[in-house]
């Protein structure tokens, strides 16, 4: 059944059983073990691209030490780089998965990977570093859409959100680890291990992307990508996360930063009218005439301004008003991807038995209650137990759901053929959304840490973060496969 948008409802029935096996006769899907190691491997590539989104933030310092004299100005390019790179290639990566090939995209980013990540641990200069950094950027944006495109086709529809939860709730995992594996490479070695130490786990998903992966779409149009519409939405992208990322540093009224946001302004609404028009454009409007697809993007808006605003400001608030070192962040900071990685899996488990709506207003209730906590009782008196630990719990109990299920939520109407170009989309919104707010809570704060800043921002980010709940008990589809999709 297509929706009036001209998208499946449902994956493609040759897409969806790939590594199935014949069906035992008490009813259950059985998959075969290929598919598990195919969906291990993705996994790993989503470790990999959310690693690096935090690593350098902990080995900055050092890195600034490593090149005395060096302009900063060119220094911050070695934090913002990656970013940069990863989210306005996004859109692009996943729609050149779903034309060229999943799998060539995968180990092309793989490929790309492991270079930038080898001249990043051996760069001579700060130059060469940021330019690794970038291409670190580019290459993890292409790795991680095409990941969960090969690997959803590989399961049933009934397993898509157990499976999305088990490969997103590992790079949740990672994230969280990678301050504490950064202080450990810079305890023992230098900071060149922080991106040496990523070569052996590239290798590894390279080595699975060759035993276990298989392409997973067939589709090849004879018409001509839309490059300028290509170029054109990845600028777009470009000089938003650039302009947020600057803002908070340069100052808001910069004409660099005030140019950023007005060409991107400008440019957007072209490259959607262009989209709309071109046989094969990069992003397909038709995306969110999918009800599910279009109301999970809003809430991913919503949630996501409140996951990452929080993951950057809470080491700030910990070294500069509690004092905490590197080392007592990064233990601070255990529990919550812990805690976010296995309920994600057991939240994977009971959306495909019970849909996404009461699993989904119940985590963003209890992220909510993370901040309302942090609003309440996190000050100047360092209380750890009972100020920072209970917000931690819950907002890992909360995002550790939103995180996973919002991803398979949005893509669980999508045709098979279009999972990379809409994963592609989703994830370019997500960390996108993710930067303006932390750039606005920068703002906010303004380079000061007073309580009664943090306050207002935790505020902001509680309102945010509730309001996903209507969306997903009385908007989001209940029922999958429907003709009520478009919006």
């Amino acid at each position: 059944m297509r929706s009036r948008s001209g998208l499946k409802s449902r994956p493609a029935a040759s897409d969806a059983v790939i590594g199935q096996r014949d069906a035992p006769t008490d009813g259950r899907v059985v998959v075969d073990r290929a598919a598990w190691l195919a969906l291990a491997t993705g996994s790993l590539a989503f470790v990999l691209g959310t690693v690096n989104v935090t690593v350098t933030n902990v080995g900055y310092n050092d890195i600034l030490e490593s090149f005395p004299g060096a302009d900063r100005s060119l220094t911050g390019w070695v934090l913002t780089g990656y970013s940069l790179a990863f989210a306005s290639t996004m859109l692009a990566a996943g729609r050149l998965a779903d034309r060229y090939g999943r799998l060539t995209i995968f180990r092309l980013g793989l490929i790309g990977l492991l270079v930038a990540s080898l001249a990043a641990g051996l760069a001579p200069s700060v130059l060469l570093l940021v330019v690794a950094r970038g291409v670190q950027g580019i290459c993890g944006a292409l790795a991680v859409p095409a990941s969960l495109g090969l690997v959803l086709p590989r399961f049933p529809p009934e397993k898509h959100a157990s499976v999305v939860g088990i490969w997103a709730s590992v790079g949740m995992v990672a994230s969280g680890l990678a301050p504490v594996l950064a202080a450990t490479a810079l305890t023992l070695a230098t900071w060149r291990w922080m991106y040496l130490s990523l070569l052996p786990v590239t290798v590894l998903g390279l080595i699975g992307a060759h035993l276990f992966m298989r392409e997973t779409v067939t589709k090849r149009s004879t018409a001509r990508l839309d490059i300028l519409g290509m170029l054109m939405g990845s600028a777009s992208v470009f000089l938003i996360v650039f302009a947020t990322l600057r803002g908070p540093a340069s100052g808001w009224d910069e004409p660099l930063v005030i140019g950023s946001f007005v060409v991107a302004v400008l440019l957007l609404p072209i490259f959607l009218l262009r989209s709309a028009k071109h046989p094969e454009p990069l992003f397909d409007p038709r995306l969110f005439r999918v009800r599910s697809f279009a109301v999970s993007n809003l809430a991913v808006g919503l949630s996501m301004v409140g996951a990452f605003t929080s993951w950057v400001l809470w080491p700030i608030f910990l070294i500069n008003v509690w004092g905490f070192t590197i080392w007592q962040v990064g233990l601070a900071f255990l529990v919550s991807p812990i805690v976010s990685g296995l309920v994600a899996i057991v939240g994977g488990r009971w959306a495909d038995k019970h849909g996404f709506r009461s699993i989904m207003a119940a985590a963003a209730t209890t992220a909510a209650a993370g901040h309302a906590w942090a609003y309440l009782f996190l000050d100047e008196r360092v209380r750890f137990w009972f100020a920072f630990f209970p917000i931690t719990v819950l907002f890992g109990l909360g995002m550790g759901v939103l995180a996973s299920l919002l991803n398979a939520a949005a893509l669980r109407d999508i045709d098979g053929g279009a999972i990379a170009t809409a994963n592609g989309v989703h994830q370019a919104l997500r960390y996108a959304i993710g930067g303006m707010g932390t750039a606005l809570a920068l703002a906010i704060l303004n380079g000061t840490h007073e309580i009664a800043r943090y306050d207002v921002i935790w505020l902001m980010l509680g309102i945010a973060q509730i309001s996903v709940v209507p969306l997903m008990l009385f908007v989001y589809p209940a029922v999958a496969g429907t003709t009520d999709q478009q919006t």
